[in-house]
């Protein structure tokens, strides 16, 4: 692995840096969601067939590269298919809809877009989507996509449970209703409930709902979702990347106005880690804020007593104790 020492370094601030943006952002969307909680995450129905398998698909640039759905619906795969946000659209536009669309981001507009943004032609313009490598032919036209978006997740909303964080912004909450969705809530677990002034323990105090670990990302609460809640003994990753392939200019990356911001755009390339991936023979490359996520995913994942696969075909996330394979083995095996 050949890491930027500044890479490294902006990395260890990453989760205080979260902690801090949780504080502002708890108590004013918690708050402006409480009319409409109802459901949680404990009222999920039991599994029919405890201990068997999912699948969680995150939106991630490995997802529309590979484009491994069709091997899904081929394969006549039972068990739980698990959506982040980000990739529900991909997921329907390409005939698999979702059983689970996980969301906690608290983003005033940028979440709502993934369900489709009914205020969309009111908002500043905002090139998030559009300079991402996130299936770029269909975000081209973005009004275009963004009709169709409405249309699609009102068609498919009322067979989707949303696991729909307290975090989640009232954008997207009413969304989801106007799908019709049904909403299951939780309480991001955002530091140590015992400790003193824990701001999930005031939440958890406020509201009653139940906690969850994030990760710090909707990729790894819709993984931890899967084991923690559905109980599901086998979880397949797909789109879980946590980096940006080979060429990917630095423009395309998430976080890259953050960091031109932190440290000017001359010196930004100088914060990206490289991380060469063995089984790809092809070395990646991640930001500080996605190798966060990485380790604290690797960290969560070896303590499990789930077995999880990454069926990514892309990215930076391996390790010894979760075996890096195909879908379509995946799916030969203990999909079936």
């Amino acid at each position: 692995m050949n890491s930027s020492d500044l890479g490294q370094r902006l990395t260890r601030r990453i989760g205080e840096a979260t902690l801090l943006k949780s504080h502002r952002i708890v108590s004013t969307n918690a708050e402006a969601n409480r009319p409409y909680f109802g459901k949680t995450i404990a009222d999920i129905p039991a599994p029919a067939e405890p201990e068997g398998a999912a699948i969680v698909i995150v939106g991630g640039p490995s997802l529309h590269r590979k484009n491994r759905i069709r091997q899904i619906l081929e394969s006549g795969f039972k068990g739980d298919i698990i959506a982040a946000d980000g990739s529900m659209g991909y997921c329907i536009r390409n005939g698999l809809t979702p059983h689970y669309v996980v969301t906690v981001d608290g983003h005033p507009t940028r979440m709502v877009r993934w369900f489709g943004d009914p205020d969309l032609e009111k908002r500043a313009p905002d090139d998030y989507f559009g300079r991402q490598d996130l299936d770029p032919d269909f975000w081209k036209d973005q009004v275009r996509t963004n009709r169709e978006l409405i249309e699609m997740i009102d068609r498919h909303g009322p067979k989707m449970k949303a696991v729909i964080a307290t975090s989640a912004h009232l954008t997207v909450t009413r969304r989801c209703i106007q799908a019709g969705m049904d909403l299951y809530w939780w309480n991001p677990l955002y530091d140590d409930y015992e400790q003193t002034g824990s701001v999930t323990k005031r939440l958890f105090e406020s509201n009653g709902i139940p906690c969850m670990v994030t990760g710090g990302n909707v990729g790894t609460s819709a993984w931890i979702f899967a084991h923690s809640v559905l109980k599901r003994k086998h979880v397949a990753l797909l789109g879980m990347d946590l980096g940006y392939a080979p060429g990917t200019p630095l423009r395309n990356t998430q976080y890259y106005y953050e960091i031109c911001n932190l440290l000017g755009e001359s010196r930004a390339g100088e914060a990206y880690i490289q991380i060469h991936n063995p089984h790809l023979g092809e070395t990646w490359f991640t930001d500080p804020t996605y190798y966060w996520y990485r380790q604290v995913f690797l960290e969560l994942s070896a303590q499990t007593d789930c077995q999880t696969y990454n069926c990514t075909e892309g990215g930076t996330l391996f390790a010894e104790h979760i075996p890096f394979i195909p879908l379509q083995k995946f799916l030969d095996g203990v999909g079936n």
